[in-house]
């Protein structure tokens, strides 16, 4: 459970980044999209998941 933990921590700080990208308008909402995609992927992190 705890390396979920930390792949969990790790997609929210890549996440939050890019939430403040898009607020100040350095990315698109389909940039802010693929970089979820891409960052879900990495970290393995579910589709279905209550954090994405």
């Amino acid at each position: 459970m705890i390396d979920y933990d930390k792949r969990l921590f790790a997609y929210q700080m890549a996440m939050a980044l890019a939430r403040s990208m898009r607020s100040k308008g350095l990315i698109s909402a389909k940039e802010y999209a693929k970089i979820d995609t891409i960052i879900a992927n990495k970290y393995s992190i579910s589709s279905c998941s209550i954090f994405r």
